[in-house]
């Protein structure tokens, strides 16, 4: 069953026109990767789905109610978390009071809180510290931690591995993974890293210039030359 149907969207800043038409969906407990060109219209897809950019034409449905009727703050209490790829946590207060924040609308607070140290143990170490201090995987962890307070249905991430090194995005990319494993839908926003991630997604689109160019498996992706030589920097011969 689909959580989120996105059918003919057609949204941008302003009077700027970044998408055309965009269809898509991510079922329940999905997996699924939106990749393209820097410029592509990646992030203002996912701004689009949460409502935070208008609605020129088309629909944006989130478990059957029109996303852009209501009020964006009304989407995580739906099961839609949005994860920006920057500021997306408050950079003076301690990783203790980031999560206090995202936990206001929870009814056991400090067991959700509790629960987040325990996926991401390097959070309770650094419970006291100021979110500005961490690393940026950290802050990735802090941010996703953050998002899981209200038990999202469907999580959106926007490319969360860039600028890490190596080891800290192997570690960020595996707690998603686990997140999907654990049952919550992931829509996922993919520019570094490629390989690491359209592994694991049964189904990947590819967007550019604001449209939708191509819908496959991360495996066929990754096997194809073109695709190859765009995204992973692998020469064809």
């Amino acid at each position: 069953m689909s959580l989120l149907k996105v059918n003919s969207l057609e949204s941008g800043y302003g009077r700027l026109p970044i998408l055309h038409g965009i269809d898509l969906h991510v079922d329940e407990g999905e997996l699924v990767a939106v990749i393209g060109p820097n410029g592509a219209g990646k992030s203002t897809l996912l701004k689009s789905i949460a409502g935070l950019l208008p609605c020129w034409k088309g629909q944006v449905s989130f478990a059957g109610k029109r996303v852009h009727d209501y009020e964006p703050s009304l989407l995580p209490t739906w099961g839609l978390s949005y994860v920006p790829q920057d500021r997306n946590v408050f950079p003076d207060l301690t990783v203790a009071e980031n999560l206090e924040m995202a936990a206001t609308l929870v009814k056991d607070r400090e067991t959700k809180i509790q629960e987040a140290y325990e996926r991401f143990p390097i959070l309770g170490e650094r419970q006291k510290q100021k979110a500005r201090t961490l690393s940026g995987g950290e802050r990735q962890m802090l941010a996703i931690a953050s998002a899981l307070m209200l038990d999202p249905k469907l999580l959106m991430i926007d490319e969360p591995t860039t600028g890490l090194a190596p080891v800290k995005a192997d570690e960020v990319i595996g707690h998603i993974l686990d997140i999907n494993r654990n049952g919550t839908a992931i829509l996922w926003v993919v520019e570094e890293n490629p390989g690491s991630v359209l592994e694991h997604c049964p189904r990947v689109y590819l967007i550019e210039s604001g449209q939708i160019r191509r819908t496959d498996s991360g495996k066929n992706l990754l096997n194809d030359p073109k695709f190859a030589e765009l995204f992973l920097g692998v020469a064809t011969t």
